[in-house]
């Protein structure tokens, strides 16, 4: 039996959903691994319902139908988001990574102007740092997204009949496409409401020591030792994972330089603070326009080329979602994430960006908090 990594582009509050029997972090695992095996030992358009329901879990198997893993057609089940297996790894990592590096020559015919524009952010960072958190992560993870999506090249929602709102992405455990799920500085992490986010931007190859991932593994009850003494403060001073609370103090922690003892010491535990001082980047409503004029160079410069790129890619590449017939635009949002996965990888080789350190168990991120006075993109993660 094949073993598979589940990610998640959600467009729901993760916290109020957690419970939520529909919400695909609680039904997806292990005991799905055996119904996606099964399909994925088989050619495209062969594997039936009735064969599947007998070797698996009927009650499971409507449920991956319900919530947009599988697809029937008449009685033939078929995946119906993004699976990517380990027959698809090459094919992959070879179309994709020769588009990167143009996109990325393209791109450093900018980099001045990028530069000019960024160094009007004053946070004490270098203009480096920033453009990892600026570019890297909120530009090609957040405000492109958007103008793809408009331009109609990906989507970045889907409803489903449960009335939650989410992308799947599926990819077989395996060394082949490890480099590309986990191993690419693609991944952001965020605690947030409409006022704060606390967040991380880096690879998912770990588990990171952040707020995000420590709130969903306390919503199932699996808290590893590590994150035992941040339980005991939040669980003692805010009687349980009280998200707004945490977050309406660190707001006012930044703008008045006052808060309780309790966000301080779990922003400290967290590494946002070191000796009674924030550590990391701090971006605020006011470096807004900084920022949307550094997408916008963006948009100009290479806006059109990933479209094709995008586009050419979701519907011709040899990989298993495209034999079975995944929509194109559901296809085109994963592999844009390794897209400019690997941009970031070859921004931070060339040195236009900071260059996050490997933390052992974790992986490789930078950490840093944004200010706004709208709710920001939601993130994708693992399940």
């Amino acid at each position: 039996m094949k073993e598979f990594e589940y990610f998640l582009f959600e467009n729901f509050d993760a916290d109020e959903e957690s419970q939520n029997p529909n919400n695909p972090r609680n039904f997806l695992g292990k005991e799905t691994d055996a119904i996606i095996s099964l399909i994925a030992q088989k050619p495209a358009n062969t594997c039936t319902y009735s064969h599947c329901c007998a070797e698996s879990n009927t009650c499971l198997v409507k449920k991956l139908i319900s919530g947009g893993i599988l697809r029937l057609d008449g009685t033939i089940l078929n995946f119906d988001c993004p699976v990517f297996l380990r027959d698809d790894a090459v094919v992959l990592y070879k179309a994709i990574a020769e588009k990167a590096v143009p996109l990325v020559n393209m791109l450093e015919s900018k980099i001045a102007e990028i530069r000019a524009c960024c160094s009007q952010i004053h946070n004490d960072f270098s203009i480096e740092q920033n453009l990892y958190h600026i570019l890297c992560g909120m530009v090609f993870d957040g405000y492109f997204f958007d103008y793809l999506n408009a331009k109609g090249v990906l989507i970045t929602s889907r409803l489903h009949p449960s009335g939650l709102d989410y992308l799947n992405i599926i990819y077989e455990k395996c060394s082949e496409l490890q480099a590309l799920s986990n191993g690419l500085l693609c991944s952001y992490n965020r605690l947030k409401n409409d006022k704060c986010s606390l967040q991380s931007f880096g690879d998912a190859n770990g588990e990171r020591f952040d707020f995000y991932r420590f709130f969903r593994l306390a919503e199932r009850k699996d808290i590893p030792s590590k994150f035992k003494n941040a339980k005991a403060v939040l669980y003692e001073n805010y009687g349980g994972l009280d998200k707004d609370a945490l977050l309406s103090d660190v707001v006012s922690l930044i703008q008045t330089g006052r808060c309780v003892p309790s966000a301080r010491k779990l922003l400290e535990q967290f590494g946002y603070m070191q000796n009674g001082t924030i550590c990391v980047p701090i971006y605020t409503p006011e470096h807004q326009r900084y920022i949307t004029e550094i997408e916008d160079i963006v948009e100009r410069s290479i806006g059109d080329a990933m479209s094709r790129t995008l586009i050419d890619l979701s519907s011709s590449i040899d990989i298993t979602s495209v034999k079975h017939k995944v929509n194109q635009l559901e296809i085109a949002n994963e592999l844009y994430h390794i897209v400019f996965g690997l941009v970031n990888e070859e921004l931070v080789s060339r040195e236009i960006v900071a260059a996050p350190q490997q933390k052992p168990g974790e992986g490789r991120y930078f950490k840093c908090i944004e200010l706004q006075e709208t709710s920001c993109k939601d993130e994708i993660s693992s399940v």
